[in-house]
């Protein structure tokens, strides 16, 4: 038997960089999640409950990742066997991330898209479904087979649930982006509107893209070298970045603000931008007589809430004046 130490760079090194930086995006979560139930005490108990476990998981997930590190470089440094396999803090890490993910992120923003897109809707349900059974199936796959060696039984899943964790953020922020290039639609020739369409428009593609670079790059680096933990290393701050997205959205509103506005457009087109969770179904008029549900899953989360909560008083006036010029339907 071999008595040469493995390449601990590539097999403890990369974690341990990798934690670095998920303790640098778990402290700007924390300050995130402080401010949001700090400054947003009048929201409803559901959406403070969804906030409060998407962030209880990814502590376990951020624990997991220090748990890896920790005996890997002290309770078993030195211990050839040990550095041979992948300890259980990893397919624990691995599960919770893709927990955030799923309930945390991609699945709450299907209702936002659901009205005018159905299409989209049913395949982007499909890639989060199978995203998830992926990345459970591959997490079930790490503990069974916990030896680098035994890597390539992972090989199939892995790259399957890298797929098409990429596909379905691409295309949840594509679609976004297009309903914000509706709403520009709406607004036109109001600069200030349109200004702040713009920044929604860089803020969602720059979060879509951030979890795909990050498990493109992940994918790459295991297809290369497989028995070896860097890529462990990259994906570790990736759950970070799905849960800060969540809150930046919800705290980008203004506390102390009105609980439902209703932004009207052509042929009577109406948004709902409920900024709390409604406990009530009960259908609400609005001012272009087309009937609009309050009770939404996450309505914080729909792009015309954050229109809403950032827009100036003049787009009230805007609104009135448009609706009137739209007949009853």
């Amino acid at each position: 038997m071999s008595t040469t130490l493995p390449r601990l760079d590539a097999i403890t090194g990369a974690p341990l960089i990798g934690s670095w930086a998920s303790s640098l995006l778990y402290m700007a979560e924390l300050h995130q999640v402080l401010y949001y139930f700090s400054n947003f005490k009048q929201d409803n108990w559901k959406l403070k409950s969804y906030v409060a476990v998407a962030f209880t998981i990814d502590t376990i997930s951020v624990v997991a990742d220090y748990a890896c590190v920790y005996l890997y470089t002290i309770t078993h440094a030195g211990d050839l066997v040990y550095l041979t396999k992948q300890n259980w803090a990893v397919p624990l890490w691995f599960i919770c991330c893709n927990c955030v993910a799923f309930f945390g992120s991609k699945l709450p923003r299907l209702p936002v898209l659901a009205t005018n897109n159905t299409i989209i809707v049913c395949f982007l349900s499909i890639l989060i479904l199978a995203t998830f059974g992926g990345a459970v199936f591959s997490g079930l796959m790490i503990v069974l087979f916990p030896a680098f060696k035994d890597r390539n039984k992972v090989l199939i899943s892995g790259i399957f649930y890298i797929v098409t964790q990429v596909s379905a953020d691409i295309t949840i922020a594509g679609a976004y982006v297009r309903e914000f290039m509706r709403a520009k639609s709406v607004f036109r020739g109001q600069r200030r509107i349109n200004n702040m369409l713009n920044r929604l428009v860089l803020h969602t593609i720059q979060t879509g893209t951030a979890t795909a670079l990050i498990a493109v790059l992940a994918l790459v680096v295991f297809l290369i070298d497989d028995e070896t933990n860097i890529s462990v290393g990259i994906m570790y701050s990736i759950g970070r970045v799905y849960v800060l997205s969540v809150l930046v959205n919800l705290n980008v509103r203004k506390s102390g603000r009105p609980k439902n506005s209703t932004i009207s457009g052509q042929r009577g087109a109406t948004h709902n931008t409920s900024a709390q969770l409604d406990d009530t179904s009960e259908p609400h008029r609005s001012n272009s007589g087309t009937r609009v549900k309050s009770s939404v899953l996450l309505p914080t989360l729909q792009f015309t809430a954050s229109i809403s909560e950032t827009q100036p008083p003049e787009i009230h006036q805007v609104v009135r004046t448009d609706a009137q010029q739209v007949p009853e339907v």
